[in-house]
This record gives C-alpha cells, structure tokens and sequence, in this order.
C-alpha cells in the first residue's frame, strides 16, 4: 500500500516536482532502516536537459532499481527537474547497496551517480521530501490556479490576493496582527467565528502573481509567518482579471 503525493516546490533555488510516499511517516521509525541510498540520473551531455530518450531511459533505470529494491528497502520519494531526477530510498541490506552501486556504474547513455549515508533519524525523509504547510499549500494553490485558469486572464499579471488566517485564541491572533506588516501584508478585516478549532480570524492583502513559483512563496510568507502563534491558512482568493 502507497500513499503518493505529488507537489511542486523550489530545490536548490531552482523549480522541481516532488513525489513523497505519505505512509511512512509514522511507519519509518519502527523500521530497522538506516542507510539512505540515493541515485542521481542526469542527461549524458553537461548542461543539457532529458531528451525524450533520455527520459525514456530513466524510467527503465528507476524500474529496475524498483525492482531490485522491493524486497529489502524501501522507496520513499524523489524530486524530478528537467536536467536531474533523484530518488531516495532506506535499507540496511549492505549487498543491496552494492547491487544499486553496480547497476548504476553499468549505465552508460546516461550520468548516473549513486550513494549512501547512515541515515538512523530519516532526516530526508522529514526534512527535505515530506511536506510542511506551506509545501503542502502548493497543492492547494495548484488547484486554485487550475479552477481560475480557464476564465481569468494572463496568469503572470500581478493581483491583489487575499488570505484569511487563523487562530486558536483571540491572544495568538492579535500578536499576529502586529507581524503583519514586518511580513509584507496589509491587514483587512478580522472576524470570530464558531465551531471551529481556529475561530479567530484575519485577512492579509498583498500582490503575487498566479504563477504557481510566485504563489507558492507568497503563501508560505504567510504561513510561516503564522506558524510561531499556532496560525494556520484557511482561505485564498485573488482578483479576477479580464482577458483582453
């Protein structure tokens, strides 16, 4: 059983789609994994993107590893760009490992590079693949874009969006409020609304893009901002542009 979950997020300064297995997030710790293995597939050519190919390659390579992996490791994500896909997966079985190493040595249309680190707290896995709040708020963002899209004009145009955080008590929220200009918003309304674990509520104003990159960090401001006050985001909404 899986429990996939694609996002898009930024790596290295740099645009990427990552994939993360959700289930092992309580699973992990009773696992007698240590070893993080990992494997780098990149084109052949330096400086070059994945020709189709090239990609098609890949995924025979990651099948294989797949394969050689399913019975004494587990895969629990990767990160993909256009000139890079990394995955990841922990094991203790060191004759595994040196099978990865072998196969990957053998690849030769490809860059492919492999390793391994004793891993003991799953560091990548909580750190870097599974997703905080505001990683996971590209999910949303995605799919606010894509309900928008087909009715609202060039994306790239710069919109007054509005977020609507909150709170668990009236004291959180209003040491919040006092952040709200040290993070780059103007303050709209508050409310205080019942039978809800977060009733206490107020809006931020500021201007992003619907470019998902601009409105995943514009988001993440917010929430981070939030995070230190028990803060969480309920609601987004931008102005609609005409089409011209």
């Amino acid at each position: 059983m899986t429990d996939w979950l694609k996002y898009e997020w930024e790596w290295n300064e740099r645009e990427a789609v990552f994939q993360v297995d959700l289930q092992y997030w309580e699973l992990l710790p009773t696992l007698a994994y240590s070893q993080l293995v990992f494997v780098s597939i990149a084109p052949k050519e330096p400086d070059a993107v994945f020709s189709r190919s090239e990609e098609r390659r890949a995924t025979a390579l990651q099948h294989l590893l797949a394969e050689q992996i399913e019975d004494a490791a587990i895969f629990v994500g990767g990160i993909g760009m256009k000139d890079l896909l990394q995955f990841y997966f922990y094991t203790s079985d060191e004759a595994l490992i040196h099978r990865v190493s072998a196969i990957c040595r053998a690849e030769t249309k490809l860059s492919v590079t492999c390793g391994h680190v004793a891993e003991p707290h799953y560091a990548t896995y909580y750190c870097l693949l599974f997703p905080d709040d505001a990683k996971l708020q590209s999910v949303e963002n995605a799919a606010y874009i894509k309900s928008v899209q087909h009715r609202d004009g060039d994306l790239s145009l710069v919109r007054r969006v509005r977020l609507t955080m909150a709170f668990v008590s009236e004291e959180a929220c209003d040491a919040f409020i006092s952040e709200i200009p040290h993070l780059g918003f103007t303050m709209g309304g508050r409310e205080s609304v019942g039978n809800t674990t977060h009733p206490y509520r107020v809006e931020l104003n500021g201007f992003s893009t619907l470019k998902l990159p601009d409105l995943n960090r514009f988001t993440a401001r917010a929430i981070n901002g939030a995070l230190p006050y028990g803060g969480v985001l309920d609601h987004l909404t931008a102005d609609f542009i005409n089409r011209h």
